[in-house]
């Protein structure tokens, strides 16, 4: 595509994942399951009558929310920018939602100018369910050490191998990521687990988010732990449930 009249157009959008399957386009072709990228694109193609691949910040996986997942493509448009947010809402389906739209650089790059992800997990932790948050949240009725598991998950902080929490962690050429941060917080029977790095592995979130669990029960004791992480005693990966977990924010350089 030449460069002349070329704009870079990046959205931030925000997305329910029980619909589809995954946010990326799947090369499968037994798959028939719909993917939020394949609507996006779908819109972009009815407004623009030409097919636009879009570039976007993180996968996420069957079931698994958005409130921030960022995405850009390259167009040549004179559409000003609120008449392409308005129309694309509009062709969109009511779970899916195009927040913010702005011109960018035309270097810019949604995944490989990123700095870091934050995903957030939703725990629903009161002894009743709630229908409300059935979608939204991961009903654990019993009590949890939330000081226990802020305690390990200090241990997790830094550049490390994360390849104890990814699936399919042989099909990485290496899974050394940069964890940056853990917060969790408690309210009104929500608690919330936030994870800051600048990548993540497959299923790394809802892996880490289910070993906290575990800790925060009392199923796994603090000194068993600690040999779990050192790779001194064998642990086997049990993500927690996909509809608690939210891409929530991206950072850019």
């Amino acid at each position: 595509m030449r460069q002349e009249g070329l704009k870079n157009i990046f959205l931030q959008v925000e997305y329910l994942g029980k619909s589809y399957y995954g946010f990326q386009i799947q090369n499968k072709k037994a798959v028939k399951e719909v993917t939020v990228q394949e609507v996006l694109e779908k819109a972009l193609e009815k407004l623009f009558l030409q097919d636009i691949r879009i570039v976007y910040s993180s996968r996420t996986d069957r079931g698994v929310h958005a409130m921030a997942q960022s995405l850009n493509f390259k167009v040549k448009t004179k559409i000003p920018l609120a008449n392409i947010k308005k129309a694309l809402n509009a062709f969109l389906p009511a779970d899916i939602k195009i927040k913010k739209i702005k011109k960018v650089p035309l270097d810019f790059h949604s995944r490989f100018s990123v700095r870091s992800k934050i995903y957030r997990y939703v725990v629903f932790n009161r002894r009743q369910p709630s229908v409300f948050w059935e979608d939204f949240s991961w009903h654990i009725p019993q009590g949890l050490d939330l000081e226990a598991m802020r305690k390990v998950s200090l241990s997790l902080i830094g550049k490390k191998d994360f390849s104890l929490f990814a699936r399919g962690a042989s099909n990485y050429k290496n899974c050394v990521r940069s964890l940056k941060a853990i917060e969790i917080k408690k309210r009104n029977g929500l608690v919330y687990i936030d994870i800051e790095a600048d990548g993540f592995l497959r299923s790394m979130a809802r892996n880490i988010v289910a070993f906290l669990a575990k800790i925060g029960s009392g199923e796994v004791p603090l000194v068993e732990a600690v040999n779990i992480l050192k790779k001194n005693t064998s642990y086997i990966n049990n993500p927690a449930p996909a509809q608690g977990l939210y891409l929530y924010k991206v950072k850019y350089l």
